[in-house]
């Protein structure tokens, strides 16, 4: 896949990357500097690649293929990013199956790596990334099911939560109808004990009253007595036989 796309990137007059990549009418692509040095001096401007003859360009100036320009810069940033050789300094563009590590095009040559089994890297990438993807499938099983089970749970926890909070206002209810039953049984025993507290008080009012007459009727009994054992003997004998 890699070598294919290096053909697709390369210009077939310089063999290397595209630069300012122009089309033409027959679809093939070229250096804008590569084609224009091919067509000096022809009267007659033909594809370099299929020979077709080419229409007739504004100042012999094809139209820029902006999308292949786009892939071209893309691919030499990630090419440009990828680590190099430890010992050459070259493009890591094969991979050794044998002590399985990238290796340049020098390494592959060397008797460290004689008679070993060689891939181009991004092929060996590429099967490596399909064995970490078939390696996940199992693991995303096993997410998934841990994710269904995280969700059950969440549901019995929010099942809890909404049964403690129905038994919570249930016993709330509960207590608060005792309460009032409670409260309008102390209410009405302290009625009670109210109303009998005051007919107890009016009967000792009642009975004070009636001792307070008595008191007064045998305290004016004694002053008149006290009067009569004042007065003379011959008073005092005729006061008492009249009693």
């Amino acid at each position: 896949m890699a070598s294919r796309l290096e053909q697709e990137l390369t210009c077939p007059i310089c063999r290397g990357h595209f630069r300012d990549p122009v089309v033409l009418c027959c679809s093939h692509n070229f250096c804008r500097v590569c084609l224009q040095t091919w067509w000096e001096d022809k009267p007659i401007k033909t594809c370099p690649f299929c020979k077709r003859r080419s229409k007739r360009y504004r100042n012999d100036d094809p139209p820029e293929n902006l999308a292949l320009k786009n892939i071209v810069e893309a691919y030499n940033q990630q090419m440009a990013s990828e680590p190099e050789c430890s010992l050459h300094s070259e493009k890591l563009r094969l991979f050794c199956l044998d002590h399985w590590e990238p290796i340049c095009l020098v390494c592959r040559d060397s008797t460290a790596h004689k008679d070993h089994r060689f891939m181009p890297i991004q092929e060996a990438a590429l099967d490596r990334r399909e064995q970490q993807r078939r390696n996940m499938e199992p693991l995303q099983d096993i997410l998934k099911e841990l994710n269904e089970r995280r969700v059950q749970f969440d549901d019995a926890k929010a099942h809890i939560l909404t049964q403690y909070e129905d038994t919570k206002e249930k016993i709330r209810e509960q207590y608060q109808q005792m309460h009032l039953c409670l409260y309008e049984e102390e209410f009405a025993k302290k009625k009670a004990l109210r109303e009998e507290k005051e007919q107890k008080i009016q009967k000792m009012k009642d009975k004070m009253e009636a001792v307070s007459r008595d008191i007064e009727t045998v305290s004016k009994t004694i002053s008149e007595t006290e009067e009569q054992l004042k007065a003379g003997d011959a008073s005092f004998l005729l006061s008492t036989r009249l009693q």
